[in-house]
This record gives C-alpha cells, structure tokens and sequence, in this order.
C-alpha cells in the first residue's frame, strides 16, 4: 500500500482536527443554552408554582358538602406591540417569550379560567381595521387554548383608548372580537 503525501505532511491535519472538534462542541453548547432559556425554563420556573390547597368543606346541618374552587390565572399588560412601535426583531422575541411561558402555564397548571387584565395591545387606541386585525388575530394564536378553558379579557386604556380618545367605534371592535361580559359566574362563584 502506497502513502500519497501531497506536501502537508500528517502534522498539519492535526490542529485543523482539534479545531473542527472545538468548533463542533462549541455549536453543541449554544445549542444546549438556546434550548435551555428558550424552551425549558418555562417548564422550570412555573414547575415551582402550584395551586394552594383550600379547605372548603361546608357543613349544612349534619351533612358535609364541598364546595367548587375555581382555578384563575390572571394576566395583565400584555401590550403586544403593533405595526408602529417597536423593532420587528422585539416583537418576535417578545411574542416567543410570552406565548411560551401561556402555553407552559395551561399545560402544568391546568386553569379553568384566565383573565387578561386590559391593555392586551400597545397601539390598539390608534390601529387602522388592518392593523387590528393582524394583532387580534397574533394575540389569538399566542393565546390559544383548549375549549374548556375560558379566557376572559377586560379592555385597557392602550386597547380603546383614555376616557377622552375613547369612542362607540373602538368599544365595539374590541367586544367584538373578545365578546366581554359585564358579569361573569362561573362554578357558582361570581
């Protein structure tokens, strides 16, 4: 068997090898910390919350009875940004961050319901029907969530506007789209 040396010499391939291979495990460990704090974080920071065990067992003369708890999760200042404010790349990442952590939230703590406590949108005062209609239909699909679950979403100042912008028109778009309630019972519990 014939060895072909083409001037390199078998010296030279050496520290291209252990280059390659730090280059390899270099990639492996982005990738390790990229799915670590984009993915399983989630998983680990709401692992810790759990639902407080609540005692209500209710005596009705000489029969013990339980009465329902309702499992809330409330969520507050969203303010997904529009097509105005704020950086596409901001967006995207803010929209990541948030519909992870929701759906990580649904799935290890299973609520019955979620309220969203106003200002869903950044720039919904001021939104052309277009651009309300690309943020309703961003928020919806970062907001998913299974039949059995209600999602109630009350209206912010950042959505229809402060008492003076406020008008008919953007009162209705959003009832429209959120169908909000003025009274809510659910489980008995009002």
């Amino acid at each position: 068997m014939a060895v072909i040396e083409l001037g390199f010499g078998r010296q030279s391939f050496l520290p291209f090898k252990r280059k390659s291979l730090l280059l390899l495990k270099l990639i492996a460990v982005v990738f390790a910390l990229l799915l670590f704090c984009e993915f399983l974080i989630y998983y680990l920071a709401i692992f810790q919350c759990n639902w407080p065990e609540v005692n209500t067992t209710a005596y009705d003369g000489e029969q013990a009875t339980r009465e329902p708890v309702l499992k809330a999760m409330f969520l507050a200042d969203t303010h997904l940004l529009g097509e105005f404010l704020g950086h596409w790349l901001d967006k995207l990442r803010r929209e990541w961050q948030m519909e992870r952590a929701f759906q990580t939230a649904l799935w290890l703590l299973q609520p019955e319901v979620v309220f969203i406590l106003g200002d869903v949108f950044d720039e919904g005062k001021w939104s052309t029907p277009e651009a309300w209609a690309d943020d309703v239909q961003r928020f919806q699909k970062m907001f998913r969530h299974p039949s059995h679950v209600q999602l109630k979403v009350v209206a912010g100042n950042h959505d229809i506007g402060f008492h003076y912008e406020m008008n008919t028109y953007k009162v209705e778009r959003f009832e429209k789209v959120f169908s909000s309630e003025r009274l809510f019972s659910w489980k008995g519990i009002k």
